[in-house]
């Protein structure tokens, strides 16, 4: 795949910084510069270029939402008829907000290809090519399991998807068979790379052979992993625990206050880029079901135990990996010893769950997606 190529620029759009955007988006720039190494790339978060009042207010307004009234948001999140009510008063805001993004980022940059994470980062993008008459290669690339309307542009040059179901949505929408690639969700070329779980375990000062969970509660950190943790204690199961608490510094100082009255081995972690160590030497995951740590999980072949799984998207997620059976439902205490009870007694059959892993799993998919926009602009030259 290395080879020579004039000098490019490729510009990678995703939102807010601790988030499965981010993620995505770095794996593909990591992609490049493996891949790539004479190709310019530059990774920018649209927080940065909109206005601090409003980001704030769209923050807190989405994490009210999705805590008070979960239901609502779970229609309008992919809702059409919200998505046609809305149309005229979404496209006005995305015409009024997309020039500071042009001036600040694109102008200077001026690349000839754009990547987006993020279905508002398309949007704006779409607008900016469309009203400045730009030609840049523009790329989508949903970092969930499923897709929404608002993704959805006649501009858009090709769509990375997740997974094959999701071709004929597209296509049902309109969108031609020609822009549509299956590549799975981009994760860091980190994950696809062997270990030595030995060495890990003693790295990280890991007991040889004593059950190893793994507890995230995304980039952000939510989720009921304080409750969880009791849990595990009470049980008196021969267990080990792995937190990564993310951005949530006051999550992580909670679990401090507790880790003297647990008998349980309790290593924590904020937000951490060694998330394939600390998979690698894990027999269990029990997590939100996002798409990144999910994608990143299929490729670990690392049973995942779904909790608190946020309205929207997530609950999307989850019901594809329940249905393919996959991943496994957590909904109570005794869900939870139970599905570790059966991992560790051998009860499970885990090599048909592996099959049906390895039919979801893309652990080239960052390679592939660097891979397609290369060889598509070389297309159009």
């Amino acid at each position: 795949m290395k080879g020579p190529h004039r000098k490019l620029r490729v510009l990678l759009l995703y939102m807010a910084a601790a988030t499965g955007h981010k993620q995505a988006a770095e794996a593909i720039r990591q992609a490049l510069k493996e891949f790539y190494p004479e190709v310019e790339t530059k990774s920018e978060n649209l927080f940065r270029h909109g206005n601090p009042l409003v980001r704030r207010l769209l923050k807190d307004l989405y994490n009210t939402v999705i805590k008070v009234t979960p239901w609502f948001w779970n229609f309008i999140w992919d809702s059409k008829e919200i998505y046609w009510l809305t149309y005229g008063l979404t496209n006005l805001l995305y015409r009024l907000n997309y020039l500071k993004l042009y001036k600040k980022v694109f102008l200077p940059f001026k690349p000839q290809i754009v990547i987006c994470t993020h279905s508002v980062a398309c949007a704006l993008s779409s607008v900016i090519k469309r009203v400045k008459k730009e030609n840049y290669l523009l790329a989508a690339v949903p970092t969930d399991f499923c897709i929404h309307p608002y993704w959805f542009y006649e501009n858009v040059d090709i769509y990375f998807l997740p997974h094959k179901e999701l071709k004929e949505k597209l296509i049902g929408e309109g969108i031609d068979l020609k822009k549509i690639r299956i590549t799975g969700i981009p994760t860091s070329l980190n994950f696809s790379k062997s270990h030595n779980s030995k060495e890990l375990k003693k790295k990280w000062e890991l007991k040889e052979g004593l059950f190893t969970i793994l507890l995230m509660g995304g980039g952000q950190g939510v989720g009921s992993l304080r409750e969880i943790v009791f849990s595990l204690d009470s049980s008196d199961l021969p267990l080990q625990l792995l937190v990564v608490t993310g951005a949530n510094r006051r999550l992580r100082k909670e679990l401090e206050g507790i880790r003297s009255k647990i008998s349980l081995p309790l290593k924590l972690f904020g937000y951490t880029r060694q998330v394939d160590e600390l998979m690698e030497v894990s027999d269990l995951l029990i997590s939100k079901p996002g798409g990144l740590t999910t994608a990143e999980a299929l490729i670990k072949e690392l049973p995942l135990g779904i909790v608190d799984s946020l309205a929207g998207q997530e609950r999307r997620n989850k019901q594809l990996l329940l249905r393919k059976e996959i991943a496994f439902e957590l909904n109570s205490r005794e869900a939870i010893i139970r599905l570790i009870n059966n991992l560790k007694d051998n009860s499970f059959d885990l090599e048909s769950w592996r099959k049906r892993v390895r039919k979801l799993a893309c652990p080239r998919a960052a390679e592939k997606i660097a891979q397609t926009v290369m060889e598509s602009l070389d297309t159009r030259s």
